[in-house]
């Protein structure tokens, strides 16, 4: 039995894991390694497909199921496999589209397949010239008779905080998140990265009260209801740091470090 047995560490990455220049820090990579080696079972809750989470394992390890598209799918990487996945309801596509014809300055991505797609590319696409996944700058008609994980608007945050309300009054009534201050992800009804979290917890046999989790955006608040012990990162939206338990070094400070180090026992 090790110090940390039967605790479930669960962490955002971007702007919480990572910091600014999208790097674990040295300090964080040790302490993961630490709590696993005690005992502990750690895994991260993104909106990041498989590949952009495999992308880090040199940086850390985990050594339980991630959550992944903001909860969308779990997905177990020692197996090469998918344990839980829920795809966007087929009549939502349609908003997809309506935003692509009717709102010209949001940009548009279409996750499938593990590849992203391109509906109409903005500042921002410009991420994934310097990463390794598999993008095409289109969306063959293909694509919209497979499964969709999720879909991305993106602008800068006036133009999502403008067109977020219009998005959910006059397009599409379902479940979606901001991610992050330029991301509004679109992801089937029924999950959040809340859900996940109580679904792996279940799995993995762990209660309520041994789960930890942190993170800094919307997306992560009701991840951070689900779990027994709350944190947000200093840098979190005022939202997040409302929801947590308690504050958090940001993540230019290694905050995972410090919970690990000084807020579980």
């Amino acid at each position: 039995m090790g110090k940390f047995t039967g605790k479930l560490l669960v962490s955002d990455m971007d702007a919480t894991l990572l910091n600014s220049r999208h790097m674990v820090s040295e300090r964080n990579r040790e302490a993961i390694e630490y709590f696993i080696s005690e005992g502990g079972r750690f895994t991260v809750a993104t909106g990041r497909m498989v590949p952009a989470v495999r992308a880090y394992f040199a940086q850390m390890s985990i050594n339980a199921p991630a959550l992944l598209h903001n909860g969308a799918k779990i997905y177990d990487f020692e197996k090469d496999e998918a344990l839980f996945e829920k795809f966007i309801e087929e009549p939502r596509k349609n908003a997809i589209r309506r935003v692509h014809d009717e709102l010209p300055e949001i940009g548009l991505e279409v996750y499938a397949d593990e590849r992203v797609y391109i509906y109409r590319e903005c500042s921002e696409t410009d991420r994934f010239k310097t990463r390794s996944y598999d993008v095409t700058y289109s969306l063959p008609d293909e694509i919209w008779h497979r499964p969709w994980i999720k879909a991305l608007l993106i602008g800068d945050r006036e133009l999502l905080d403008k067109y977020e309300p219009i998005y959910r009054r006059d397009y599409d009534s379902g479940y979606c998140v901001r991610s992050g201050s330029m991301y509004l992800d679109v992801v089937a009804n029924g999950v959040s990265k809340g859900k996940a979290l109580t679904e792996l917890a279940g799995r993995l046999g762990i209660d309520r009260e041994n789960i930890y989790a942190v993170g800094d955006n919307m997306n992560d608040v009701d991840m951070l209801m689900a779990a027994g012990n709350s944190f947000a990162v200093e840098n979190a939206e005022e939202a997040v740091k409302t929801a947590a338990d308690r504050i958090v070094p940001s993540c230019e400070n290694s905050a995972v470090a410090y919970i690990i180090e000084n807020l579980i026992s």
